[in-house]
């Protein structure tokens, strides 16, 4: 998950997608997720609504 998270932040960061926010995780506030700590390990930055990463 840690590559797919990385691969993630860097087409975000590229301009392929703009801002991502990630609000679920498998039915979770990405928040308090494990996956949560795996993106923003990759950069991702915690909002009230979720996690996001802008270009």
């Amino acid at each position: 998950l840690r590559a797919a998270a990385g691969a993630l932040a860097s087409a975000a960061r590229a301009g392929a997608l703009g801002t991502v926010t990630v609000e679920r995780t498998n039915g979770a506030s990405s928040l308090t997720s494990p996956l949560g700590r795996t993106l923003e390990a990759a950069g991702f930055l915690a909002t009230p609504r979720g996690l996001r990463l802008r270009a």
